[in-house]
């Protein structure tokens, strides 16, 4: 703990003692990670000095430096950097009506990055780290591909099925290829014109791929019915229920949970347990409830002992996940316990430090 001034002070510090402001109040409590209002309080309130922790970003750093001294996490990087230029290349030859494409070459590569993935469930605390800066259209499919394995994996799916799956993930939005950049990347609001021609990637890359002799039907299936629904509100063909293809069905969940999580050009991503939220509401009206259940349990028990920043500003670790409130977890700050799953008046942030 030590004094430092305001006009030092930085976003991301944390503060090692509470704010008071003169009527005696706390305005700031102690374990509240800094932010740009919060600076900007001080400096026009007069408040010259706070007392920050810097265990905290200490931590974060060493936390962070080990996961990258890990061979694991190398050999990860290694195989995600392998399988993303595959397909980069893949994308550009499509966008380019080259669909003579080395599918073989694509499955081995793709294999070592599964491999890497079902063997220790840790490996998602690397996944985090993963910081290519890439077009969003390719880091989602690697992405989809990658989660689509854990998926498959906790579902006690066999090997080969869970390869299928994680080449099912990487090809399912194949077709954008298709569809002008300038309305996939469109900030605005899309007309009813462009949000058909989005929706039509679907049947494109279906359509694309349909002739090839070395892709796997479920591969193809799950392109063309990725986005179906239970209610029948999905498309292109507003299926019902398990009218959809299993692995179609499994894309659809991990597609829903990376977009929703990931930055994009017009908007940045939400965190892993408002992305609960939203999956829970999906799975009343579309996304498979038995598989959403499986993903978001592992997801969020993955989370135990990790760090997070409340609504409110509080620091605090995630000690206990409840199974009927996946996206409400117990968490444990500087001096007392806050159950989100009683108090709805606070809410997860953001995730902001792995211990695994």
């Amino acid at each position: 703990m030590r004094e430092i001034a305001i006009n030092e002070l930085k976003v991301g510090e944390c503060l090692s003692k509470d704010i008071y402001n003169d009527l005696g109040n706390i305005i700031l409590a102690q374990g509240t990670e800094l932010n740009s209002r919060h600076l900007e309080y001080f400096r026009n309130h007069g408040i010259e000095y706070v007392y920050i922790d810097d265990s905290f970003n200490d931590e974060r750093t060493i936390v962070s430096a080990r996961i990258y001294a890990d061979d694991k996490y190398r050999d990860l990087n290694t195989n995600y950097g392998v399988v993303l230029h595959r397909f980069k290349m893949m994308y550009s030859q499509v966008q380019n009506k080259d669909f003579n494409f080395d599918m073989k070459t694509l499955e081995e590569e793709i294999k070592p990055l599964v491999d890497a993935l079902i063997s220790d469930n840790d490996i998602l605390g690397s996944m985090r780290l993963l910081s290519f800066k890439e077009s969003y259209h390719y880091t989602h499919a690697v992405n989809v591909s990658m989660m689509g394995a854990m998926l498959g994996k906790w579902l006690g799916l066999d090997k080969k099925t869970i390869y299928t799956i994680a080449l099912a993930g990487l090809l399912h939005d194949i077709g954008k290829s298709q569809v002008p950049e300038e309305i996939l990347s469109k900030r605005e609001r899309l007309s009813l014109s462009e949000l058909n021609m989005v929706r039509s990637h679907a049947r494109l890359g279906y359509d694309m791929l349909k002739d090839s002799t070395t892709i796997p039907r479920d591969v193809l299936a799950a392109i063309l019915f990725h986005h179906e629904r239970s209610d029948g509100s999905g498309y292109p063909s507003g299926l019902k229920e398990d009218q959809t293809p299993y692995i179609a069905r499994i894309i659809g969940v991990v597609d829903v949970f990376d977009a929703i999580t990931s930055d994009r050009i017009y908007k940045k991503g939400v965190s892993s347990f408002k992305a609960f939220n939203i999956i829970k509401d999906e799975s009343f009206r579309g996304l498979d409830p038995t598989i959403s259940d499986v993903f978001m349990s592992n997801i969020a028990s993955y989370f135990i002992n990790n760090k997070v920043r409340l609504t409110d500003g509080r620091i605090g670790e995630i000690v206990y996940v409840n199974k009927f409130a996946l996206n409400r977890p117990l968490v444990k700050t500087k001096d007392t316990f806050v159950d989100l799953a009683s108090d709805y008046s606070i809410d997860i942030e953001e995730v902001i430090m792995q211990h695994h």
